[in-house]
């Protein structure tokens, strides 16, 4: 029984690694035809962000600081990590990105398998990630989302296997690469508690041993990154990468809901607009992150978390998608959903998105006066992720056994 049992993980771990190879040459193939597209067309492959993510590489490598490229906007350790942009190939990032895509599909598996899944459904689910067209557009285009799908799913991997304190490093390093995962603290810290069916109120926010750990991981990363970050670069540091993302007003076309009456607004400096909008986004935040605190739901709640926050943002890309697709295969196995009404659920969500595409095109590439048709369109797909998000939360089924955390061993 516990060669067949060996030979069984042996026989999953190979057909893991053959996807991971497969899902890594599809981006390579991608890559390379991203390059030869670049050359051929006026509608670049590439994404704008790593024009600027190398040309602030190769400020650090002429003795300069990365923030001295206007819209440099990261960690300075992005920066360095692209260096090999200039000094060997210009690709070189958008391999890494895509080694880590599949890095993270690996995570996926993992997590699932502690999870309690079985090694099918295991597969299935890291399938969502590896071979999602939008993830591999993403990656390939130049996008560094991957790098925070790695840092996250690695928190949730440390958390399944009682590593808390690298959990914290993790979710601190992610904080500092970007800020939003600060919203993941309340259920991670929560789900600590001894026994959440024995412990209500205020109780629940009582530190412990354990909640302990997490929070000094969490410390220790990010204030050892920004500080690191902060001697090197100094307050153009601070005022690029923290400041600007809570003062920003991006009046550009986006999928955002608030688009429009941020673009109106731009001229008026209406006073607590952005108090305004963010306050909804929090409220549904804190709301979801106490909802789902459970242990066993931590997965569900920075899912749904991660939703509201990108659809109630004043600024929302296609690679702010990014950061819940990467959870969503974490959550599939518990959602008590058919295939038909899965399939009608992205559907609209994938259908929202193209339609808003058609008056982009006209604004961006034709110069054709289409503001009033973006807002609509992107109230159209608010409104869709609120109601897909509301099925989702309906056919979610709540792990019910017992809160055991606290008897076990930990490390």
């Amino acid at each position: 029984m516990g060669l067949g049992s060996r030979g069984s993980r042996s026989s999953s771990s190979e057909v893991i690694q053959v996807h991971m190879c497969i899902g890594f040459l599809v981006r390579l193939f991608f890559v390379i035809y991203g390059e030869h597209h670049d050359q051929a067309s006026i509608l670049k492959y590439t994404d704008v962000d790593y024009h600027v993510f190398t040309d602030a590489a190769r400020e650090v490598l002429e003795g300069g600081s990365p923030f001295d490229r206007h819209t440099y906007r990261y960690t300075p350790f992005l920066a360095w990590l692209l260096m090999p942009n200039i000094q060997l190939n210009f690709a070189f990032g958008k391999l890494l990105f895509s080694i880590l895509d599949c890095f993270a599909s690996r995570l996926i598996y993992e997590i699932l398998i502690l999870d309690g899944q079985s090694k099918i459904t295991a597969l299935k689910c890291c399938f969502l990630w590896l071979y999602n067209p939008l993830v591999i557009g993403v990656s390939t285009r130049g996008s560094a989302e991957s790098i925070m799908a790695v840092l996250v799913l690695l928190t949730l991997y440390m958390m399944k296997m009682r590593l808390h304190i690298l959990s914290g490093i993790f979710l601190g390093a992610a904080v500092h690469f970007k800020l939003y995962p600060i919203i993941y603290s309340l259920p991670l810290y929560l789900s600590l508690s001894h026994s959440n069916q024995k412990v209500v109120g205020w109780k629940l926010f009582l530190p412990n041993y354990i909640k302990m750990r997490l929070v000094c991981g969490t410390v220790l990363a990010f204030i050892g990154l920004t500080g690191m970050g902060f001697a090197l670069y100094g307050e153009q540091y601070i005022e690029e990468a923290f400041l600007y993302h809570f003062s920003r007003t991006d009046t550009r076309h986006n999928f955002s809901v608030y688009f429009y009456l941020l673009y109106i607004g731009a001229d008026f400096h209406i006073p607590g607009l952005s108090l305004a909008t963010f306050g909804p986004q929090l409220v549904l935040v804190l709301a979801l992150g106490f909802k789902f605190r459970n242990y066993f739901d931590v997965p569900f709640a920075l899912f749904t978390q991660t939703v509201v926050f990108v659809t109630f943002n004043k600024v929302v890309t296609s690679q702010y998608f990014m950061w819940y697709l990467m959870l969503l295969p974490l959550v599939v196995p518990r959602l008590n959903i058919s295939w038909q009404k899965a399939v009608v659920l992205a559907s609209l969500w994938v259908g929202a998105q193209v339609s808003w595409l058609l008056p982009a095109y006209l604004l961006e590439f034709h110069g054709i006066n289409a503001f009033v048709p973006i807002w609509l369109e992107g109230i159209a797909f608010f409104c869709c992720n609120v109601g897909v998000l509301m099925a989702l939360l309906s056919s979610y089924h709540s792990h019910t056994q017992p809160h055991h955390h606290s008897t076990r061993k930990n490390r």
